[in-house]
């Protein structure tokens, strides 16, 4: 069993002066909100032993916070995230960001009350839940930062967005009315109106240097764990659709255009297969019956050692070693056909 002093900040923490590896810590996970060390120690780079030192004392110094999910045996490895504005004064003392947005210090504040720290040692499954969700979010913005990184300048992650700013925005759909017949429900529009919200949990532009020069793609993205039911799901798929396709209202809430596609990384090929059946229903692709606004893809693609050769003992997940598989054709339509996201070409 793991040492339980791992949990509890010393008395007197270890001393010593803020250096430029801890501000590039501080600033990894201001951008990443929430993010586990096997991730930290290759956004920040350099010597791993040295950053994992910094990690232990910019925690005793509490300028960071950190949990762990609690196992039957061990715990996991520890993430990390920010519950104070002073490592965010910091930063801006040095230079490096300057004055935060406000919903950044709101996350803060919120992140304090809810003291995850404490929330994930109790087990509190709700917290426990929305954890895992942000580690998602999180775990694609990492891959997309590390493989432009890798591209050799050929993609950029020009802009990145989550949390309180994409939130607030509402578009007004005919409601629909469902019916069960044996075990598959049906929809259809009714002549009332219902305003549905429009919340990305990421909104990213990508720029990719090819022949023709730099093209930009926009992109939104949604993590899936599977929780949502398949009527909650259609609610949340018809907003994308008449926000984007038939109102076009991103233009003005978001200002992006055009959407390139709305990305769903969800759990397994069962559950993939179901949503991709869902945005084939006539609700969600219009007379036109063109379904290309979503693309899809598995986490086991990203999560699992077996989906590449073993290399190693201890296999490590594909997405900290091969961070570029976002630039493979992984993203899959209804139709069959696969996507990378560097193909820019919008339809």
């Amino acid at each position: 069993m793991a040492s339980f002093a791992k949990f509890v900040r010393p008395e007197t923490p270890t001393p010593g002066l803020i250096t430029e590896r801890d501000l590039d810590i501080i600033d990894a996970i201001l951008r990443h909100r929430f993010s586990p060390t096997s991730q930290l120690v290759r956004l920040v780079g350099g010597n791993e032993d040295v950053t994992l030192r910094r990690l232990r004392r910019l925690w005793e110094k509490g300028l960071i916070n950190r949990w762990a999910f609690p196992g039957i045996r061990t715990h996991s490895e520890f993430h990390y995230y920010l519950d104070s504005s002073e490592p965010v004064d910091l930063l801006i003392a040095h230079g490096r960001i300057t004055e935060p947005h406000p919903a950044m210090l709101e996350e803060i504040r919120n992140n304090r009350e809810k003291d995850y720290a404490a929330a994930a040692m109790r087990g509190q499954h709700m917290q426990l839940g929305f954890l895992q969700h942000s580690l998602m979010i999180s775990r694609m913005h990492f891959m997309l930062e590390m493989a432009c990184r890798q591209s050799g300048g050929s993609a950029q992650l020009e802009a990145w967005s989550q949390g309180g700013p994409l939130t607030g925005h509402k578009v007004q759909v005919p409601k629909i009315k469902s019916s069960r017949q044996g075990n598959d429900y049906f929809w259809q529009e009714t002549s009332e109106i219902e305003r549905l919200p429009v919340e990305p949990d990421a909104l990213f532009t990508l720029g990719v240097n090819g022949k023709a020069g730099l093209r930009r793609a926009h992109f939104f993205y949604e993590a899936d764990r599977g929780t949502m039911n398949m009527t909650d799901m259609l609610k949340k798929l018809r907003a994308y659709y008449h926000f984007i396709k038939k109102q076009q209202r991103h233009r003005e809430a978001f200002k992006i255009h055009p959407v390139r596609a709305v990305l769903v990384e969800t759990t397994n090929e069962a559950r993939a297969r179901k949503l991709m059946e869902l945005v084939q229903h006539p609700l969600l692709r219009g007379p036109e019956k063109r379904v290309g606004l979503f693309w899809f893809t598995l986490s086991l693609l990203f999560t699992d050692p077996a989906t590449r050769e073993r290399t190693a003992r201890q296999p490590v997940p594909p997405y900290l070693e091969s961070p570029a598989t976002l630039f493979t054709p992984i993203w899959a339509l209804p139709d069959g056909t696969l996507h990378s996201l560097s193909d820019v070409e919008n339809s």
